[in-house]
């Protein structure tokens, strides 16, 4: 590593930079298991030694900025949280391994993945298709379907994350998150056929308890990083309260995986599973070392707000004026997720916290809303949510 290229960087960008990674090992781990896909797995451990080496900057560059008692109580937080962002790498780096390893990848795996809350596709650019030849930019696909291109691979080469000048080309294939009917009206784009989301009902409940976990992890990153941003204890409490439902579900999935070992004609082949929950624990448990910051009181560098806020997804609070046209309105007519790119995570109204909520969920002025999301679909969000703009519902 070169010295010039070490002081160019500062805590703000390399923080920027472990949340971003964090973030899209996650997925790209997941996508991994689900389509038992080495190259992409691969993929997740070049990225697991990124984040080794962004928290060796991390801890060098804190190391020479302390000065006095004070300056080490400021950091103690910052090296914390990135301390749990690395623990999330380091977990997706294991699920990705299962691949590597040729370790089976039980089906329950993948039927679990394909329930869950957030889908995950791979997606084929056919020739003279809608997208071929189109930037991201011009496709604007997370504020009009919800869609996120996550990795393109083209030819052997993959590109992590692309920006909005990557242009989509015919031979692609693209690792694509996003709601059921955003990843089909994404496949009527790309000339590939729709995706079959039928799941059997063998296993149906180790599955469903697998799929729960997957989304019940997600969120608590998610609401982890909300309550370091906002500096809630309300919402830090509430990822406190999160997780004793995640050992409930981690105390069902194992009684499910030795309900299920009885029907194996092979009891190794459930062992891709057991190895899956021990990562999202891990996961989990990285999440609770976030909001452990938070609840401790600790104060965090204002540098940390800042990198949250640069990150490729945004999470932000809006409140709902009373003319504005989310008022009054089901989360399942609104469809921000689709039509903005913007997933809500959590409503307090008055004193009431709605955790992941559902589509039934009625949103009303004065409701304060928490939301992960593009920074323009975050932006358009909060434009509607205070009447500066309208909003058009189904």
């Amino acid at each position: 590593m070169k010295e010039e290229g070490f002081e160019s960087r500062n805590v703000r960008e390399l923080l920027t930079e472990m949340k971003d990674v964090s973030d899209i090992t996650i997925d790209l781990a997941y996508a991994s298991l689900q389509f038992e896909n080495k190259d992409l797995a691969e993929q997740v451990l070049e990225l697991e030694e990124l984040m080794d080496e962004l928290m060796y900057q991390i801890r060098t560059l804190v190391s020479i900025s302390v000065r006095s008692f004070e300056d080490a109580e400021g950091t103690t937080g910052l090296l914390q949280v990135a301390n749990a962002a690395e623990a999330i790498s380091n977990a997706t780096g294991d699920m990705a391994d299962i691949v590597l390893r040729d370790i089976e990848v039980h089906p329950v795996i993948k039927s679990a993945l394909k329930k869950a809350e957030e889908k995950l596709s791979q997606v084929k650019v056919k020739k003279n298709c809608e997208a071929d030849g189109k930037s991201l930019h011009e496709l604007k696909l997370p504020s009009k379907m919800g869609v996120w291109i996550l990795a393109i691979q083209r030819d052997d080469e993959w590109k992590i994350a692309p920006t909005r000048e990557a242009e989509l080309r015919a031979g692609d294939l693209l690792i694509i998150r996003g709601p059921q009917e955003g990843i089909d009206a994404f496949c009527g784009l790309t000339g590939d056929e729709e995706r079959d989301w039928r799941i059997g009902r063998k296993n149906r409940r180790l599955k469903d308890t697998l799929s729960k976990m997957r989304d019940t992890g997600c969120l608590m990153v998610d609401m982890a990083y909300s309550s370091v941003l906002f500096k809630s204890k309300e919402v830090a409490e509430e990822v406190r309260e999160v997780e004793e439902q995640y050992d409930e579900l981690n105390y069902e999935v194992w009684k499910e995986v030795l309900k299920a070992a009885k029907r194996e004609k092979d009891v190794t082949r459930l062992n891709s599973v057991l190895q899956v929950v021990k990562c999202i624990e891990r996961i989990t448990d990285a999440a609770d070392s976030i909001v452990d910051v938070v609840l401790r009181g600790v104060e965090l560098h204002p540098v940390f707000e800042q990198a949250l806020e640069e990150s490729d997804e945004r999470i932000t609070r809006v409140k709902v004026a009373e003319d504005s046209a989310l008022a009054d309105r089901t989360l399942g007519k609104l469809d921000l997720w689709r039509k903005l790119g913007v997933y809500v995570l959590l409503i307090k109204s008055d004193k009431d916290y709605k955790f992941n909520p559902t589509k039934g969920v009625i949103v009303r002025s004065g409701d304060r809303i928490v939301v992960r999301g593009t920074a323009q679909g975050v932006e358009e969000l909060e434009k509607i949510a205070t009447a500066e703009e309208d909003f058009e519902v189904d």
